[in-house]
């Protein structure tokens, strides 16, 4: 098992934080899972974290459901242990708000506030603007945590997931929450909120946000913020956090895709993001591919030229030579520009409820951790 890092951020040691990120449809939730299950059956104590709004991973994991504070999962004759979680932002608002130490009255007038029941019910549809913050925040409430394995959401969505610390940051450090903050404090009446705008341009800003919205609408506003203060203070730290873990020497980015032109495509534009983000190269995954032993097995391949000569299976055999072609095109294509590709030939049984069990997927994460050398 390879050393736990050693790396500090401000004093604390860093888990080591695995990315999995590709098109949809590639089986990534289920590497993902595996690979958290394999790091486990290493004796390491790991996170099992999916941004994906299909909510997949509680299928991969053979669960009826996964709450978004987490779940252990029940590993039998494991040294380790995973304990896994699905990113659901409306609750994890609620649940940031209470540990936040509001008074009652303060939790009911932001509960009352009608941006903060939008956010709340709306953001399910945009589950990555703070899916840093939520991963960052597995280091402070899992005691012992090791690593962190996390399931991006599908495609190029996941760029967004990896810009959104300082995307985030910016907005919630900006002049124009703390003019509001500032305004909101000053004035305790509708009637005067824009008339005593007296800071530079803010006076232009804000009476532009007020002809859209309305005054009323500008106060609902600056006192969401103020009620939220405290929260978004820790939301800053850990947004710190992620930024500098992301960017970690020891984080991993694993980029699957599948025999498939356009989930190669995706692959090409998530690692040209690593790149531009200045992140370490991820490391490209080729799932369900064509045996390579079944390829250069003489018995497979004089039943294959079998099938060619009889009408009836010729269409198979034809469809076989394709795949095989694809995907060798695929895997040169791919090792051109990427740190390492690892071919994963496709596993049927995981594929079938019935039949998935946890020790396939472990499996199936030991394969990954074999060729990539992140043990």
């Amino acid at each position: 098992m390879k050393k736990q890092s050693s790396e500090t951020f401000k004093g604390k040691n860093i888990p080591r934080l695995h990315l999995f990120l590709g098109a949809g449809g590639v089986g990534k939730t289920t590497l993902s899972a595996g690979f958290a299950l394999a790091l486990a059956q290493q004796g390491r104590h790991v996170g099992l974290m999916s941004i994906d709004p299909a909510k997949r991973l509680q299928g991969a994991l053979g669960l009826d459901e996964l709450p978004e504070s987490g779940a252990q999962i029940e590993l039998p004759n494991c040294p380790g242990s995973v304990r896994a979680s699905v990113l659901h932002i409306g609750e994890s608002l609620k649940r940031w708000v209470n540990e936040a130490g509001l008074s009652k009255a303060a939790q009911e007038r932001l509960y009352e506030n009608q941006l903060f029941r939008a956010l709340a019910e709306r953001l399910a549809t945009a589950t990555d603007t703070f899916a840093a913050v939520r991963m960052a925040e597995w280091p402070e409430r899992e005691e012992g945590l090791t690593d962190l394995v996390v399931d991006t959401a599908p495609g190029i969505h996941a760029i967004d997931f990896l810009s959104k610390p300082e995307k985030l940051s910016a907005f919630l450090d900006g002049k124009l929450i703390e003019w509001l903050k500032w305004f909101a404090q000053e004035n305790n009446t509708q009637t005067s909120f824009i008339q005593r705008v007296v800071k530079g341009g803010a006076r232009r800003v804000l009476d532009g946000l007020s002809e859209l919205g309305g005054q009323r609408f500008m106060l609902h506003f600056a006192e969401f913020l103020i009620l939220l203060d405290e929260v978004f203070a820790r939301m800053m730290t850990r947004l710190n956090f992620a930024g500098h873990w992301l960017r970690s020497s020891e984080t991993h980015c694993y980029v699957v895709t599948s025999v498939r032109y356009d989930a190669v495509q995706v692959a090409w534009e998530l690692s040209r993001t690593l790149k531009g983000l200045k992140m370490k190269p991820g490391q490209i995954i080729i799932n369900r591919a064509f045996p390579e032993a079944l390829r250069n097995d003489p018995a497979f391949t004089d039943a294959l030229e079998k099938m060619r000569q009889q009408e009836d299976d010729s269409f198979f055999a034809n469809y076989i030579d394709n795949f095989i072609i694809v995907q060798r095109r695929v895997q040169e294509q791919l090792g051109r520009g990427a740190q390492s590709v690892i071919t994963l030939p496709v596993a049927e049984h995981l594929d079938a409820h019935s039949a998935l069990r946890l020790d396939d997927l472990a499996s199936l994460g030991h394969r990954i951790l074999e060729h990539s050398g992140d043990h």
